[in-house]
């Protein structure tokens, strides 16, 4: 099970649509190739800021 970081991000304070569409469009990138790996990185902290808002993201493979 993954650890969640108690430290707050810039994406803590972002609002919530503006969230989703980075969530969002960084994966449709990594998965055209057109960003690196490590974007992975940010959808964890992505996730983590949601998560921490009580909120779920459901990924569409």
């Amino acid at each position: 099970m993954k650890q969640v970081l108690e430290r707050e991000t810039l994406y803590d304070k972002l609002p919530m649509d503006l969230l989703v569409e980075f969530y969002y469009e960084i994966n449709r990138n990594i998965k055209k190739g057109i960003l690196s790996e490590a974007m992975y990185h940010e959808i964890e902290l992505i996730k983590q800021a949601v998560t921490r808002r009580g909120i779920s993201l459901l990924t569409v493979c």
